[in-house]
């Protein structure tokens, strides 16, 4: 089947034999190369081409007006807003900052636009009609439908105004005034925007065209959504004699007025001038069948009979589009179908890559026709970090959030591996929350670019250098060299631009002392300045694409939906036809509501949605083989269901479509309990945790607990070692709580001690610990946290609450401490302790270790002490309720009384008590405070002797149990436990 850029180019051929004095306009650039390539095909002899254009460069050789890019429009657009809000304030303060203004200043740039390629009265479309009286004596060239739609938007106005409405009128009332100034503004620097330099052109086509194109016969070719301006140009030329049209249609939409996808010809064939231009007959391409119901075509002087065939493909997820679309291409092919002759449709330019990678190697050569958005590079990703990064600095330390990010990303790994793998080790074992700048930067130059500080004034530049040094990395490929390329372009234009906007104030350079709140008040406004270029970035990201570049003649081609225009091929492949995508979701922003812009034939979602409808219906209608792909599996609310457009043709064309849905059947395998099974290997692994576990060799308490509540992650985590996902926590949680409290403990008697020279504490030590609490909670956040000991502690958010409760709870215990005083301290984290148990059926003892937090001794009273943050328990119905798995049994008071039974093991306690307990928030703060633990629910064990033997006989139990071969590690019956166990994925729980 000929396209219509081959039939054209006969046409042409036969029509006029001096080409060189003719102009062809054409909707894009693709359309032209096409053209010239088929015309030169009927060429027997050298000739001059005609001139090829499109419909833009045309109107704009027309004016000696330049149209800017959208960064440079929207920022002199700014600049004419603010200039109007301070001449009606008088007052500096009411500029608003460029990056807020961007996003609604786009908008109102596009509705401009709008309002002029459709050459609409400005004056009349921004005025306030809330008094509808105006209506009917000022707007009696509109039809009544027109008029309906503005009292149907006004009459609401009538009534009582709302906060709302007052506001909108307040924007609407001022639109006129900047609508005009801003293309003044425009046109003394000798500028414009498109929809202006369109109007100018139009409102006086015959005075700009009178010598341009004298002599000269002109053709517009393969049009259809005109806007108004553009539909002046051409009519101008029509009625002149001067110029013909030849439009893009099909029998199939237009000649039926259910069919969207012809709307605007049904309206142009009305037209007093374009109507003219329409041929009697309208192709019939889309459904041109015989009598045996194959489609005619037209091969040369001849028909001929083929089978179009449309095949849909339902596939779940959009990748899995791509997936298909390249399984039925490599078919395809091997049947020995042209790749020359064959396009692919990507409404969704996400899907790029995927085809891509989909395609590669089933053809040697393709071309793409679209752009690949900036904003889905590794390179933009990289960026955003970095400017986060910059934003969370502290002073001359980053966030550890975007450090292990930087340090994890590709490029920042490509420049050198081992020294970004060290790093990040680093930041994980030590829980670095704040890295200094000093061990982040190195001889790595990527490295030392990326980790410096940098304030808002230099934001541009350090990006800049940033992506210069990715750029000339020898290990990344000419994919991410394109990216650096691109983003350079990006940086150096906000450059020109905006120029140093976000210059925030910079810390002084003269050496002065500033107070800490005078620092903390200029960051604050410098991450406010970096927060807005983020946000600006975003903004101007979303709009840039990569173009590719290839020979766009040949080779199977990958195109948008837009560059399709005026193209046929033989085979097409479309995917993505969903809702949303193809069409794509309705127009962006406008502050001119729907029944204004209806009212004023200003486009609207039926405008959008028949334009869609056309390029769908044309590129398929001189197609012999097509196959469509959509998305099967719609979202959580049901969106994203087939396209409008496939189902019409599925159900209103006739055709004989051939649908297959593909699907991954879902077969959920039944979850298994895990039970590991003790062999010789495994038995062995548990008698080397004698030899050492952690810091001491044996099995802990906490160990125990663990073994009690799961046999299955005590083989995790202590004999198979499975280690847990390293993190940096930030959050200071009830555990990281309780290890200061431990540490600032431990800390502040040691010091007692070593001052004293004796054990003895007294209540004379114990007098005004204020400041020493606070000093050593400085201490432990500086140890914790690797923070720089010669600066002051800042703390902020967290911290603050932290440090506060960790100093109540140290002074509370102080203060109980002073009351029980004298008294001496036998021990402080005491570790080495070790307590050997004989079993009956295994020829090695079993050792059991721990570390204890506190011994203290008064007379014949030793104290076993466990610090708790928490609400543990201090009673337990009986020594056996402590090793049952069942139930609700009291882990804290099992850990601290194998802490007696350890220190009792290990030490000389003869003639003394001793008393084993908790120190919690339950009973810290409580007047009546009695320290120990209690069995059933009044009893203190005040001497542990009562109840050891007990203990130990059920610890032996529970050590024979875990040593023996036949009781394997099985996963616990109490899922309330496997809630935050860090093997739950392992398990399915």
């Amino acid at each position: 089947m000929k396209s219509f850029l081959s039939e054209l180019a006969e046409v042409i051929h036969q029509r006029h034999r001096q080409l060189d004095a003719l102009t062809l306009v054409f909707p894009n650039r693709r359309a032209v190369l096409y053209f010239r390539k088929h015309l030169s095909k009927l060429l027997d002899r050298p000739a001059f081409a005609p001139n090829l254009i499109t419909i833009e460069d045309f109107i704009s050789d027309l004016s000696s007006l330049k149209v800017p890019d959208k960064l440079e429009l929207i920022h002199r657009l700014y600049l004419t807003y603010n200039e109007l809000i301070k001449s009606a304030s008088s007052s500096a303060a009411d500029d608003e900052p460029f990056e807020k203004f961007y996003f609604w200043g786009d908008m109102l740039l596009r509705d401009f636009d709008e309002c002029d390629k459709y050459m609409v009265n400005a004056d009349q479309l921004f005025k306030d009609l809330s008094n509808q009286k105006e209506l009917d004596s000022s707007f009696d060239y509109l039809t009544d439908e027109q008029r309906d739609f503005l009292k149907s938007f006004w009459s609401s106005f009538e009534a009582e105004l709302t906060e709302n409405k007052k506001k909108f009128l307040d924007v609407w009332n001022k639109l006129y005034t900047l609508y005009t100034t801003f293309r003044e503004r425009l046109l003394s620097n000798g500028l414009a925007y498109e929809g202006m330099l369109h109007r100018i052109v139009a409102e006086d086509i015959a005075e700009l065209s009178k010598e341009k194109f004298e002599n000269r016969k002109i053709s517009f070719a393969g049009f259809n959504a005109l806007t108004k301006t553009e539909e002046t140009i051409i009519s101008f030329f029509v009625a002149q004699g001067t110029a013909d049209v030849f439009w893009d249609t099909d029998e199939y939409y237009v000649n039926n007025s259910t069919q969207e996808a012809g709307k605007f010809f049904r309206e142009y064939q009305q037209h007093e001038i374009l109507g003219k231009t329409f041929s009697t007959h309208v192709p019939s391409n889309f459904l041109w069948k015989s009598p045996d119901g194959l489609t005619k075509v037209q091969d040369g002087d001849t028909e001929k009979s083929v089978v179009k065939t449309v095949r849909v493909f339902g596939a779940a997820e959009p990748v899995g589009q791509a997936k298909v679309m390249a399984q039925v291409l490599q078919e395809q092919l091997m049947q020995g179908i042209d790749p020359e002759d064959t396009l692919i449709v990507l409404p969704d330019e996400k899907l790029l890559l995927p085809v891509l990678h989909g395609v590669s190697g089933l053809v040697e050569r393709l071309n793409i026709t679209m752009g690949f958005p900036i904003s889905s590079t590794p390179l933009y990703n990289l960026v955003e970090l970095l400017v986060e990064m910059q934003i969370s600095r502290k002073l001359d330390c980053f966030n550890h959030r975007q450090v292990l990010a930087l340090l994890g990303h590709p490029y920042v790994v490509a420049a050198d591996t081992a020294v970004a793998a060290f790093k990040r080790k680093e930041v994980l074992s030590n829980n670095w929350v704040h890295i200094p700048v000093s061990f982040l930067g190195t001889a790595v130059p990527l490295h030392r670019t990326v980790f410096r500080e940098v304030d808002s004034t230099g934001i541009l530049s350090y990006l800049r250098e940033v992506v210069t040094v990715i750029g000339g990395l020898s290990s990344i490929g000419d994919f991410d060299k394109e990216y650096a390329f691109h983003f350079l372009k990006l940086l150096n234009r906000m450059e020109e631009v905006i120029g140093d906007r976000f210059g925030g104030p910079t810390p002084s350079s003269t050496g002065e002392v500033r107070a800490h709140h005078d620092i903390k008040k200029e960051w604050k406004a410098t991450q406010t300045s970096l927060k807005s270029f983020l946000r600006l970035f975003r903004q101007l990201i979303q709009v840039h694409k990569i173009p590719f570049s290839g020979e766009p003649l040949k080779g199977l081609q990958i195109m948008g939906v837009l560059e399709t225009r005026n193209l046929d091929y033989k085979n097409v492949f479309i995917l993505s036809l969903n809702e949303g995508a193809f069409p794509a979701v309705g127009s962006k922003g406008s502050y001119i509501p729907f029944n204004i812009r209806k009212a004023y034939g200003l486009p609207t979602v039926e405008h959008q949605d028949a334009m869609y409808a056309y390029l769908f219906y044309r590129m398929l209608q001189r197609a012999e083989n097509v196959f469509l792909f959509f998305n099967s599996e719609t979202d959580v609310l049901g969106q994203g269901e087939m396209s409008r457009y496939l189902q019409q043709l599925i159900y209103e064309s006739g055709l004989n479509v051939e649908k297959r849905i593909l699907h991954n059947p879902i077969q959920p395998k039944p979850v298994d309990p895990i039970v590991v099974r003790k062999d010789d290997k495994l038995i062995q692994a548990l008698v080397d945790l004698n030899a050492g576990n952690n810091y001491y060799k044996g099995i802990s308490p906490s160990a125990l607990n663990t073994y009690i509540e799961c046999r299955l992650k005590f083989y995790l985590h202590y004999v198979a070692r499975a280690k847990e996902p390293k993190e940096v926590e930030e959050d200071l949680d009830a555990r990281v709580l309780g290890n200061f409290v431990h540490k600032v403990m431990e800390l502040f008697y040691k010091e007692i001690c070593k001052k004293n020279g004796r054990k003895e504490i007294k209540a004379d030590d114990l007098i005004n610990p204020n400041a020493r609490v606070d000093k050593l909670i400085d201490q432990v956040f500086i140890e914790e946290y690797r923070l720089d000991p010669s600066k002051p502690v800042i703390y902020e958010g967290q911290k603050i609450i932290v440090s506060e409760v960790v100093k109540r709870f140290v002074l509370r215990i102080i203060e109980m401490d002073k009351m029980y005083a004298p008294f001496s301290m036998e021990g402080l984290e005491q570790g080495g302790l070790l307590y050997h148990v004989t079993l009956d059926n295994f020829p090695v003892s079993v050792i059991v270790s721990g570390n204890i937090d506190r011994v203290d001794r008064k007379n014949n009273i030793l104290r076993i002490i466990d610090y708790k943050t928490g609400k543990d328990q201090l009673n337990f119905d009986s020594v056996a309720s402590l090793f049952e798995r069942d139930g609700k049994r009291n882990k804290a008071a099992f850990q601290t009384m194998l802490y007696a039974l350890l220190y009792k093991a290990n030490a000389k306690t003869s003639g003394f008590k001793i008393v084993p307990g908790l120190i919690n928030r339950l009973n810290l703060f409580d007047k009546n405070f009695q320290f120990g633990l209690k069995l059933g629910k009044d009893h203190y064990v005040d001497d542990v002797d009562v109840v050891l033997p007990e203990f130990e006989q059920h610890l032996k139990l529970l050590l024979e149990e875990l040593y023996n071969p036949e009781v394997p590690f099985d996963q616990t019956k109490n899922v309330e436990i496997c809630r935050y166990c860090a093997y739950q994925n392992i398990c399915y729980r």
